[in-house]
């Protein structure tokens, strides 16, 4: 933290804060807001994302999850190939 005040100044830093802060706090919210609308079945959170927001984006939104998922894989792979 020393660093990035060093770096940017108090100022920024400050800002820097307010809006990765800001960011949490609707994320967290728009999660709250999702997950109280019923009982959460199997599926995680593409059941819980495409029932709240259509087939249609939800749809949309699991093609996402599973190219993150994909991605995530070959990075953890690379980096265990790596490190041996």
């Amino acid at each position: 933290l020393g660093w990035i005040v060093g770096q940017a100044g108090i100022a920024q830093f400050t800002i820097m804060l307010v809006v990765g802060y800001l960011v949490v706090v609707s994320t967290v919210l728009s999660l709250s807001a999702l997950s109280t609308n019923g009982l959460l079945k199997g599926g995680g959170a593409y059941y819980l994302v495409s029932r709240a927001l259509g087939p249609e984006l939800g749809g949309a939104i699991g093609l996402i999850f599973y190219a993150a998922n994909i991605s995530g894989c070959v990075v953890y792979l690379l980096g265990f190939a790596e490190e041996f």
